[in-house]
């Protein structure tokens, strides 16, 4: 595996190592929470209805 290597203006990769930076499964995935913003894993969340929609917030309560 090779290292990731910037040009020298440091605006592009030269040559980067594969995959992805997120190294957590689907399932555990972070979303922000539509109250407080804070990001959070998914199954850390609770789903609420506002304004005619389902979306996710902190479980149990936003800080």
């Amino acid at each position: 595996m090779s290292a990731t290597q910037f040009s020298e203006d440091g605006l592009r990769y030269v040559k980067k190592s594969p995959g992805s930076i997120i190294s957590t499964p689907r399932a555990e995935s972070m979303m922000s929470c539509f109250k407080c913003g804070k990001f959070a894993l998914r199954t850390n969340m609770t789903s609420k209805r506002f304004l005619g929609k389902n979306h996710l917030i902190c479980a149990p309560r936003c800080s």
